[in-house]
C-alpha cells in the first residue's frame, strides 16, 4: 500500500504507518492492548495489519450457548402454571423470574469476558456491539436471556458478511420481535412498530419513506412469530397478508425479505450505514464527499460489512488529526481497554455491571431503540467520579464509591485487599530498571496507557509527582497509575 486510494478515498502510504499509528488501529478496530500486540501490529505494516485484525474477527464468529442460558419452553410452563393452586403458582413464578435474573448475569457477564479477549477476538466483539447499539434491543422488555443470546449470537455471526442478510436475520429475530412487538402483529391489526424502526433507524435514517411505506411494510412482517416451544422463529402463513402492497411507489405481493431488498435500493440506504460505522470507528461528522465515497463503494460491493471496514481501516482520513484521541470511550471501551493495557482481569461481575450501569452502559440493555447516545453524553461529573473510582480498584488502591454489593460494603476487607493487591502485574508493567528515572518510568506508563507522547505540560506533571514519591515502590506506581487514569487525555481514544 502507497498512498493509492480505495476507490475515491485515499489510503494511508506506507511511509505515514507507524508505532502511534498502529495502536490507534488496534484501539478503535477492538480494544487497545499492551505494547506487544500494539508492536507486533506495526511490524505487519499498514495493509496485512489491517488484514490480520479482519481475519482474527472472521474466525470468531461462532459461539456456543453460554451455561445456564437455556430456552424455555413456555407452553409446557404455562401448563405447569395452571395446573398449580394460586399460590403454588405463584411461588412458581417467583423462581423462574429469579432464575431468569441470574441466566442474565450470567450471559451479560459470558459477554463482557468475550469483549475482554476471553475466548474470543475483541475485533469481531466489538463489530457486534456496534450492531448491538445499532438495532438496539434490551431484554429488560425481552425478558428472556436466551432470546438476547440467539441475538447476540446472529449480530456476531452475520455482522462481518451482507447487511441485507444481518437485516433479514434481525427481522426474524425472536428478541427483535419481542422488542418492536412484531409478535403481536396480526393481519387484521398489523403492529407497525418494527417497520417503523427498520426504516428509520436501521437502514435509511428519517425523511426517507412515508407512512404509507410503513403502514404496508408493516403488513409484510405479520407471519413472522416465535415459536413457544424451541423459542425460535416461525413463519406462521394464516397470518399472511397475500395482496398487493405499495412500497416506495412500487407495487406487489412482496415479503419481508423482499421489504429489505427494496429498501437496499433505496439510495440513502448506503450512506447512511457507511456514515454510523464511520462515526462508530472513526469520528463524528465526517465530510459528506467522504461518505459519498465510503457509500459507493459499499454499494458496489454488495453491501458486505468487510470491505468496507478495510477501506475505513486503511484510509488517512482514519489516522487523521481529526480521528486519533478524539473519541470518548465509551464505558465498555474505557473497561476493556484499561483491562487488556495493564493485563489485567475483569472486576468481579456485579461490582462491573454495577459501576457499567453507574457509567450509563450495561450491554443486554440500551436504554431505547436508538441505542446509546455516545459521545459526550458519555461524561458527566458522576460517570467521571465513577470512572476514577474504578480506576483507584484497578491499579490496587481502595476506593470509594462502587458496587461492592447488596449491602454497599466490603463484607471481609482483608480479603478484599489482597484482592485488589494481586490483579496488577507490576513487575511487568514497571520493572525495577524503569523505577530508577523517574521520567523513564513516566514514558513507559504513558505508552502503556495512552499509546501516544502527551504534551509537555501533561508529562512534567506526572514527573514531578513521581519524583517527589521517589524511591518508586509499588504503592507510588499504583497512586501514578491511578493519576494518569484520572486525567481528560485518558478518557480519550
Amino acid at each position: 500500500m502507497t498512498g493509492v486510494s480505495t476507490g475515491m478515498i485515499p489510503r494511508l502510504p506506507d511511509s505515514a504507518w507507524s508505532r502511534g499509528a498502529a495502536a490507534h488501529l488496534l484501539s478503535r478496530a477492538g480494544f487497545s492492548g499492551p505494547p506487544e500486540e500494539i508492536d507486533a501490529l506495526h511490524r505487519l505494516g499498514p495493509e496485512k495489519a489491517v488484514k490480520s485484525l479482519l481475519d482474527g474477527a472472521a474466525a470468531s464468529l461462532a459461539t456456543t450457548r453460554p451455561e445456564g442460558v437455556d430456552p424455555v419452553d413456555m407452553i409446557a410452563f404455562r401448563q405447569a402454571i395452571k395446573a398449580l393452586d394460586e399460590e403454588a403458582a405463584r411461588l412458581k413464578r417467583r423462581e423462574w423470574q429469579r432464575q431468569e435474573r441470574q441466566s442474565q448475569l450470567a450471559l451479560t457477564q459470558w459477554w463482557l469476558e468475550r469483549l475482554r479477549g476471553k475466548n474470543a477476538d475483541p475485533v469481531a466483539e466489538k463489530l457486534a456491539l456496534f450492531w448491538h447499539g445499532h438495532f438496539a434491543t434490551s431484554v429488560e422488555k425481552v425478558k428472556r436471556s436466551h432470546l438476547m443470546w440467539q441475538q447476540n449470537d446472529t449480530l456476531r455471526r452475520e455482522g462481518l458478511g451482507d447487511f441485507g442478510t444481518l437485516t433479514k436475520a434481525i427481522a426474524r429475530d425472536p428478541a427483535m420481535l419481542v422488542w418492536l412487538d412484531t409478535d403481536r402483529s396480526f393481519r387484521r391489526e398489523p403492529n407497525e412498530n418494527f417497520a417503523r424502526e427498520l426504516l428509520e433507524l436501521f437502514t435509511l435514517g428519517e425523511g426517507h419513506y412515508s407512512e404509507g411505506d410503513i403502514h404496508e411494510a408493516a403488513r409484510t412482517f405479520t407471519p413472522y412469530k416465535i415459536d413457544p416451544r424451541t423459542q425460535k422463529f416461525t413463519y406462521r402463513k394464516r397470518q399472511e397478508i397475500s395482496e398487493p402492497k405499495t412500497i416506495f411507489g412500487q407495487t406487489g405481493d412482496f415479503s419481508g425479505d423482499d421489504v429489505v431488498d427494496l429498501i437496499l435500493k433505496k439510495p440513502e440506504c448506503a450512506p447512511f450505514i457507511a456514515r454510523k460505522l464511520w462515526e462508530f470507528y472513526a469520528f463524528e461528522k465526517p465530510d459528506e464527499k467522504l461518505v459519498s465515497h465510503l457509500a459507493d463503494d459499499f454499494r458496489a460491493g454488495g453491501y458486505e460489512i468487510r470491505p468496507l471496514l478495510e477501506t475505513i481501516f486503511t484510509s488517512a482520513a482514519f489516522y487523521s488529526s481529526d480521528a486519533v484521541r478524539k473519541q470518548i470511550k465509551s464505558p465498555v471501551q474505557w473497561v476493556m481497554a484499561l483491562s487488556r493495557t495493564l493485563e489485567i482481569d475483569l472486576p468481579p461481575a456485579r461490582m462491573l455491571l454495577g459501576a457499567l450501569n453507574g457509567l450509563g452502559q450495561v450491554p443486554f440493555r440500551p436504554p431505547s431503540v436508538k441505542g446509546w447516545d455516545g459521545g459526550k453524553a458519555w461524561i458527566t461529573t458522576a460517570t467521571l467520579l465513577l470512572r476514577y473510582n474504578l480506576a483507584a480498584f484497578s491499579v490496587g488502591n481502595q476506593s470509594v464509591g462502587l458496587p461492592l454489593g447488596n449491602s454497599g460494603k466490603v463484607k471481609d476487607p482483608r480479603r478484599f485487599r489482597a484482592l485488589l493487591a494481586g490483579r496488577l502485574p507490576l513487575k511487568k508493567i514497571a520493572p525495577p530498571e524503569t523505577r530508577q528515572d523517574p521520567r523513564k518510568l513516566v514514558e513507559a506508563l504513558t505508552d502503556r496507557l495512552f499509546q501516544q507522547t502527551l504534551p509537555d505540560r501533561e508529562t512534567a506533571a506526572f514527573v514531578s509527582f513521581a519524583e517527589a514519591r521517589a524511591p518508586l515502590d509499588d504503592s507510588a506506581v499504583r497512586d501514578l497509575l491511578q493519576l494518569m487514569m484520572s486525567t481528560p487525555q485518558y478518557q480519550l481514544t
